[in-house]
C-alpha cells in the first residue's frame, strides 16, 4: 500500500493545488497539511485526535476516501512505533571520577587552622593591650593624689592648716587704657552679662534708666560727661570710646562711674535724679 503522505501529495498535485490553496479552502494551516504529507503527526497541537480530524477533512477535500485515509494513518503509526525501539541513543561514557588529592586537602585544612589560630592570638593581644591602657589611665588620678598626700606631711608643722599658710599674692590687673576721640566728646556702651538695673546720665540728663538684658550693648554719646550707675557692678562691663574699661564693680555692689573726653572722672552716687 502506498505511503499515506505520498498518497495525499499525489492527489493534491493531480488537482494542481498548492498547500496554500488547500489552506484557503478547508481552513487548515499549510504547515499542518505539510506535516500530514510528511508523516509528522506529532506536529499537531492537540495530538492524535487533531491529526485524525485534519486527515479526514483533507482526504475528503481531495476526493479520497476518509476511511481509507484513517486506515493508512493506522498502518503508518504502527510502522513508526515498530521502528522507534530500534533507534537507540548511545550516550557517551561518563567521565571517571577525579581522584581525591588527600595531601592537598590536608594542607588546605592545616592552613585554615593556622589562620584561625592567628586571628585568635590577635584578638587576645588586642584585648590585653586595651585592658592595660585602661588600667594605666585609671591609675593616673590616684597617682597624682598619692603624690600630693605624700608631700604634705613633709611641710613644717607650723604651716599645716589654712590659717598658717602664707597669704596668696594677687596678680596685678592690667589698667584699662582710655582712648581720646579726635572729634571730642565721649561715648559709652554697656555689655550686660545678666539682667541688671542701670542708669545712664549724659551731660547731666538721664539718658536711660531700666533693666538691661544679657548680651545687650546700647550706645550713648555726651559732650562733657557720661555717668553710669548699677546695683550689681559685676554684671555690667563698660566700653568707653570703643575701649573696654572692665566691670563696674563686684557682685551685688552698688557702683557708679563716670568719664569725660579726657578719661575717667570721680563721681558720687546720685540720690535719685
Amino acid at each position: 500500500m502506498e505511503n499515506l503522505g505520498n498518497w495525499l501529495r499525489a492527489a493534491r498535485q493531480a488537482k494542481a493545488l498548492s498547500l496554500q490553496d488547500v489552506e484557503s479552502a478547508i481552513c487548515i494551516r499549510a504547515r499542518y497539511l505539510e506535516a500530514l504529507e510528511a508523516g509528522d503527526y506529532g506536529a499537531m497541537p492537540a495530538g492524535e485526535a487533531q491529526a485524525r480530524g485534519f486527515l479526514r477533512r483533507y482526504a475528503t477535500f481531495l476526493g479520497l476516501s476518509a476511511e481509507e485515509a484513517i486506515q493508512r494513518y493506522e498502518q503508518s503509526r504502527q510502522t513508526q512505533q515498530a521502528v522507534a525501539p530500534a533507534v537507540q541513543i548511545v550516550s557517551p561514557p561518563a567521565a571517571p571520577p577525579r581522584p581525591v588529592d588527600l595531601a592537598h586537602a590536608h594542607r588546605r585544612r592545616l592552613q585554615l587552622v593556622v589562620a584561625l589560630c592567628a586571628v585568635l592570638v590577635l584578638l587576645i593581644a588586642g584585648t590585653w593591650l586595651a585592658s592595660r591602657l585602661n588600667l594605666r589611665a585609671s591609675r593616673q588620678p590616684a597617682t597624682g593624689t598619692e603624690t600630693a598626700a605624700s608631700v604634705s606631711p613633709a611641710l613644717p608643722e607650723t604651716w599645716r592648716g589654712s590659717t598658717l599658710l602664707p597669704p596668696a599674692t594677687p596678680l596685678p590687673q592690667p589698667t584699662p587704657t582710655f582712648v581720646v576721640l579726635a572729634e571730642g566728646g565721649v561715648t559709652l556702651s554697656l555689655q550686660a552679662e545678666e539682667h541688671v538695673w542701670v542708669r545712664v546720665i549724659a551731660d547731666g540728663f538721664i539718658a536711660y534708666e531700666g533693666m538691661l538684658a544679657p548680651g545687650a550693648a546700647p550706645l550713648w554719646m555726651a559732650n562733657e560727661t557720661v555717668v553710669v550707675e548699677t546695683g550689681n557692678g559685676a554684671a555690667v562691663t563698660a566700653i568707653v570710646n570703643g575701649q573696654s574699661q572692665g566691670r563696674l564693680g563686684e557682685r551685688g555692689q552698688v557702683s557708679v562711674r563716670g568719664w569725660g573726653p579726657q578719661g575717667e572722672i570721680e563721681v558720687e552716687l546720685s540720690s535719685g535724679r
